[in-house]
C-alpha cells in the first residue's frame, strides 16, 4: 500500500431516477476529484435507487449497458476510482445486487451481494465471488451492506490481500443516532481484527418509493478509531480521508496485536466439518447425550 485518499458519499439515491442519480454521482466525483481523491465509494444500488421487494422498479439492466459507458465516462473524464451500486441482470437472466468499479482506464470489475436477507431475496439473487481489486496504491474489496454483519467476509478479504475494505449501504430506518450506535458496535471491529481501513456509506432522505434513509457515514483506521465522519444524518454529504501506509504497517508490526497471524484456519475447517457431519444430531451432540 502507498498513500492514498478515499472518500466516501452519503448520498440521495431516488428510485428508477437514473439519470438524476448519474449527474449526483458525477457532481460528487468531480468534487472528490478536485480534492485529488483516489477513489471515491457511493452508496449500495446508488444508480437506481434501492426498492427490495418491486420485481419491476427500478428495472435491472445489464452489466455492460449505458449505466457503465456513464459511470466509465465519469471515472475517464475526473481520473479517479468510482464504486457504485447497479441493479444487474446477467445474460443468464438472474438479478443481481452489484457494486461497479470503473477507473480512469474504463471497467475494472464488480462484486455481487454475497448475503440476501429474507426482505430481499425475491428481488435478487446472491453472489458467490469474493474479489479483491487492485489500485496502483492499495488493494482493497467491496461488501454491501448486511454482508458486514459476517465477520468471515472482511477476515477472508483481508487474508486475500485487502488494505481497505469498502462497505456501500442502502439501511433505511432508525434515526441517524440509532443507527451510528449499531454500526458503532461492529463496523470498527471489521478494521480492528483485520488491520485494514474500512469505510461505510449510506443512503440519505427520501428514496421516493416510500423509504427513507438515515445517512451515517464513516471510515475507521486499522485500529478501529473513526478518523472521518459525516456532519448530518439527513443531507447529502462527501467524507474524505487520507490513509497512510505507515499506520497500516504499524498496526501489523507487533505480531500480538496482528489477530491474523495467529489464525488457525485448519482447525476452523475441522470444525466446520465436524457441525457438518452432525447434522440434525448437533444439540444432542453438544450436550454429550
Amino acid at each position: 500500500m502507498e498513500d492514498l485518499r478515499i472518500a466516501a458519499v452519503q448520498m440521495n439515491c431516488r428510485v428508477a431516477e437514473r439519470d438524476r442519480n448519474l449527474a449526483t454521482i458525477e457532481r460528487f466525483a468531480e468534487a472528490a476529484a478536485a480534492q485529488d481523491v483516489d477513489i471515491v465509494c457511493f452508496p449500495e444500488l446508488c444508480v437506481c435507487g434501492y426498492n427490495a421487494g418491486d420485481t419491476s422498479t427500478p428495472e435491472p439492466e445489464p452489466l455492460e449497458g449505458e449505466s457503465l459507458r456513464r459511470l466509465e465516462e465519469i471515472a475517464r473524464n475526473c481520473q479517479i476510482t468510482l464504486l457504485t451500486g447497479i441493479l444487474e441482470r446477467d445474460v443468464s437472466g438472474i438479478i443481481y445486487n452489484t457494486q461497479v468499479v470503473c477507473g480512469p482506464e474504463g471497467y475494472v470489475g464488480c462484486y455481487r451481494k454475497t448475503h440476501v436477507p429474507d426482505a430481499e431475496i425475491g428481488t435478487w439473487r446472491h453472489g458467490d465471488a469474493l474479489p479483491v481489486f487492485d489500485h496502483a496504491k492499495v488493494r482493497y474489496g467491496i461488501e454491501i451492506c448486511y454482508d458486514s454483519h459476517f465477520p468471515e467476509l472482511s477476515t477472508l478479504l483481508a487474508e486475500k490481500g485487502a488494505e481497505v475494505i469498502f462497505l456501500p449501504h442502502a439501511s433505511p430506518g432508525e434515526t441517524p443516532a440509532e443507527k451510528r450506535a449499531r454500526w458503532m458496535r461492529y463496523v470498527p471491529a471489521r478494521a480492528y481484527d483485520n488491520n485494514v481501513y474500512v469505510a461505510i456509506c449510506n443512503n440519505v432522505g427520501d428514496n421516493g418509493a416510500g423509504r427513507t434513509f438515515s445517512g451515517v457515514t464513516f471510515i475507521c483506521d486499522p485500529l478501529g478509531a473513526v478518523i472521518a465522519e459525516v456532519q448530518s444524518g439527513s443531507e447529502e454529504e462527501m467524507i474524505v480521508a487520507d490513509l497512510s501506509a505507515s499506520a497500516l504497517a504499524e498496526s501489523r508490526r507487533e505480531t500480538l496485536m496482528f489477530f491474523r497471524h495467529y489464525r488457525r484456519p485448519e482447525m476452523y475447517r475441522r470444525w466446520e466439518n465436524e457441525i457438518g457431519l452432525r447434522g440434525d444430531d448437533q444439540s444432542t451432540s453438544l450436550t454429550g447425550r
